[in-house]
């Protein structure tokens, strides 16, 4: 084990950390004890297996056993551990941000901000960057732009998930997590040598099924639920020269969408008509909604509210070992289908149906146009050569790059109620129905493709044994199709005298003749980009003078990194218009520094953002003199922004078994720019200075703490770890008139965990584990969704109340 007495410097370093593996990886916030220091971390941020005490980037990482005493089984789960890393908990999408840089937008046509690899393989779509963390080796969070190496859509950072290889040696693990709303999660691995001391192999296996967090008071359906399964088989080549990674993952999710309660705000057009099957008014099932919050209760759409992809991912790693350098060959393959993801409930009663794809999709489909036919293929290569020169004064990366996304009979569109009908309610009792073209807005199907090709270089100059700077850029192009043909009803219903109420409750199962639409019969766009991402490093190690008792190391880096999110293509309604890349110029000052014979760590920075060209998901009202004005929403790009901020985590080991950890973030989101665009019934366009409005779903503060000791008895580890966290206020508005209203933002909270384990000595694979998540039972809401203008209400996200369970985990 490395001696943090003294930093090894570069030079060094590179020799030792081949063999130290990174399995050795313990992080702030969860680095492990062994005896009475926090033990060395080993990250690979750099494309090369570095100490994360000598990496000049801002990175939290996990071990496999850090995830698991984190309970962290998600993606979803880091929020809550890392510091700068937020996203709308309780949503099913990702919708990942670090350092305010991310995304806050559902479009399958957006980009995410926040990079996401599953063994350097990249996952290119919001909605189901989600994975689960089978059998991970080690999970690393790079804050900050990673263009450089890793390319586009990590203007906010990178996720780095690596799955644990093969052993060359006969191991496996198993574990159990039981507990209430019947949840079942068991997961099970074996790995072994298969042909002499070259191949091994590997397969996991992973069920987790739980019921949700809330149930509708009408139908009795779950919301929140989980329903996964997932199964990894890997095979791994090693010689002297080659090694050769093979994998092969298959995962399944048939799950419902996220709950949410309504809270009523104001009248608004849509309010004034009534739907099939609901005779009551938005404002008494809103109210009624809100009532339930105590009974853990929601009203929400009839109609099935579903969360559903099957994903398959290919990936092949070869790696040549000639001496002076390495290369890298970096394969893989994502094909996605069963997919149907886009289903929400904006208005979070069972009156209306904005956003559900079930309407919309049931009228496609009974049309005999193709509706679940969707399928996502994507491929990307990657070729790296890395190495070094001139005595060690040089470290390289350099690599070539090439990504192609098909996404293929996408479908879309909006139906405001229940079979795409609307109606007003006469004196009489009686129904007069709505025009098709207010209640059945719009449905579509759509396709798109993606190419990407990339050129990119790093240096490492190791000027001295003090001071060592890092250059590096990556020159990006980018291409991007779509393509949509637009449906429309065509029924004459409406021309029919008034409905009596039971013949209109009736229409809910309506099916409407459905043509292309005359008017707008389709739209296509074909746009590129080239992009070009500069970063540069100086990181000065403290030299030998400032090391003794109290200073055992650490360094201090300053650095400047350029960023960008592609571009793309926005449908507003029946057509497309394009937005174009985002751009990000960060600069940061960290350091890294461990005190007291390495029993407290200590890493922070500081940094300043120039973020430009923002794409922000905006909601336009486009009025309609003879009905209720048409709500879309679509993405734009809001102007500019500056971003200011800094995080600290702080890792403690101040007695022999005792560790303290503790992180915060701190982030200052102000928009400098942001114009909107209000469509005027003249067909102008008013432009809207929306500059005063709050970064939505960007919290000013987060805090973790963490406290965990080790009680060495008898009997064997009794382990009690408490974990608490806090998520500050977030302004969750879409339209302008969101931002002067109180009701769109969620309060700040507090959650805290408890977890108890022990390993027997009698059985020493053996541990057990018993946990209450949110042992205060705290009421509070994780995220929502403001429409003031276009609905008149706020719908918001309850947090989960508290749970429990007990767990098994055997290794052997």
């Amino acid at each position: 084990m490395t001696d943090f007495m003294h930093y090894h410097r570069p030079h060094a370093l590179l020799q030792t950390l081949t063999a130290a593996a990174v399995l050795t990886l313990l992080p702030p916030p969860h680095p492990v004890f062994a005896s009475t220091a926090l033990e060395e971390v080993v990250v690979t941020a750099r494309k090369r297996q570095e100490s994360l005490q000598e990496t000049p980037i801002a990175i939290t990482a996990f071990s496999a056993d850090a995830l698991r005493e984190g309970q962290i089984n998600n993606i979803s789960d880091l929020t809550n551990n890392v510091p700068g890393l937020t996203r709308q908990e309780g949503d099913k999408r990702a919708n990942l941000s670090i350092r305010g840089i991310g995304t806050r937008l559902s479009q399958i046509t957006a980009d995410p901000g926040v990079g996401v690899y599953v063994d350097s393989i990249y996952m290119p779509r919001n909605d189901s960057q989600l994975v689960d963390v089978l059998n991970m080796e080690s999970v690393q969070v790079l804050r900050g732009p990673q263009g450089t190496l890793f390319g586009k859509n990590t203007a906010g950072g990178a996720i780095l998930l690596t799955t644990r290889k093969p052993s060359e040696t006969f191991e496996g693990f198993a574990s159990v997590n039981l507990g209430d709303r019947s949840r079942q999660f068991f997961r099970f691995g074996v790995s072994g040598p298969i042909w002499q001391d070259t191949l091994s192999g590997g397969i996991q296996l992973d069920r987790r099924k739980e019921d949700g967090y809330r149930d509708d008071a009408f139908t009795g359906q779950d919301y929140g639920d989980v329903d996964r399964k997932s199964a990894l088989g890997q095979l791994r080549y090693q010689s002297d020269v080659l090694t050769a990674d093979l994998m092969y993952f298959y995962g399944k999710v048939e799950e419902h969408t996220s709950p949410v309660n309504c809270f009523f705000v104001q009248r608004s057009q849509l309010q004034a008509f009534t739907a099939p099957g609901q005779s009551a008014g938005y404002d008494e099932l809103c109210e009624r909604s809100e009532s339930l919050l105590d009974d853990e209760k929601v009203i929400m759409d009839r109609s099935p509210l579903v969360y559903e992809i099957t994903s398959q991912l290919g990936g092949a790693t070869l790696a040549w070992d000639l001496n002076d350098f390495t290369v890298k060959s970096i394969t893989g393959y994502l094909y996605q289908d069963d997919i149907d993801l886009a289903s929400q409930d904006i208005d979070g009663t069972d009156l209306y149906t904005l956003n559900n794809a079930y309407e919309y999709r049931r009228q496609l489909a009974g049309n005999g146009i193709a509706s679940d036919d969707e399928t996502r293929k994507f491929f990307s290569q990657e070729f790296q050569l890395l190495g070094g020169a001139f005595d060690e004064f040089l470290e390289y990366t350099v690599g070539l790059y090439y990504s192609n996304e098909n996404i293929d009979n996408n479908p879309g569109g909006n139906m405001i109620g229940p079979g795409g009908w609307l109606g007003a309610t006469l004196p009489d009792g009686n129904v007069a129905l709505s025009p098709p073209a207010i209640s059945f807005r719009e449905a579509v199907i759509r396709d798109f493709e993606n190419t990407s090709a990339a050129a990119f270089g790093q240096a490492i100059l190791n000027l001295s044994d003090t001071w060592q700077l890092t250059l590096g850029g990556r020159f990006h192009w980018e291409e991007k199709k779509a393509a949509q043909v637009n449906y429309s009803s065509d029924s004459d219903l409406a021309s029919g005298p008034p409905l009596t109420r039971a013949d209109f409750d009736a229409l809910q199962n309506y099916l409407h003749p459905i043509i292309i639409d005359p008017e707008i019969p389709g739209d296509e766009g074909k746009e590129d980009w080239t992009e070009f991402n500069p970063a540069a490093t100086l990181t000065m190690f403290a030299p030998d003078a400032w090391y003794g008792e109290t200073f055992n190391g650490g360094i201090f880096y300053a650095s400047a990194k350029n960023g960008f999110k592609a571009g793309g293509f926005s449908p507003f309604g029946d057509q497309f218009l394009p937005f174009d890349p985002e751009e990000v110029w960060t600069y940061e000052l960290g350091y890294k520094l461990d005190f007291l014979s390495s029993k407290l760590r200590l890493n922070g920075a500081l940094y300043y953002s120039d973020y430009d060209d923002i794409q922000i998901n905006v909601t336009r009202n486009f009025p309609d003199p003879n009905g209720i004005d048409r709500t879309e929403n679509g993405i734009a790009n809001a102007g500019k922004a500056t971003l200011k901020g800094g995080e600290l985590e702080i890792s403690a080991m101040p007695v022999e078994g005792l560790l303290l950890n503790a992180s915060a973030s701190y982030t200052d989101a102000e928009y400098d720019e942001f114009k909107d665009l209000a469509p005027q019934l003249d067909g102008s366009q008013l432009v809207i200075d929306r500059s005063d409005e709050d970064f939505a779903y960007i919290p000013k503060w987060t805090w973790s703490l963490i406290a965990q000791y080790e009680w060495q008895t008898e009997l064997g580890a009794i382990t009690p770890r408490v974990h608490g966290y806090y998520m500050g206020s977030v302004f969750i508005g879409l339209d302008p008139a969101s931002a002067q209203t109180p009701e769109a933002y969620v309060d700040s909270y507090k959650v805290w965990n408890f977890r108890l384990a022990f390993q027997p000595l009698a059985l020493e694979n053996v541990e057990l584990a018993a946990y209450v998540n949110n042992f205060t039972d705290e009421n509070y809401f994780g995220s929502g969704v403001a429409s003031i203008e276009g609905v008149g209400s706020v719908t918001l996200r309850p947090g989960q109340q508290r749970s429990y369970g007990v767990e098994l985990y055997y290794t052997w």
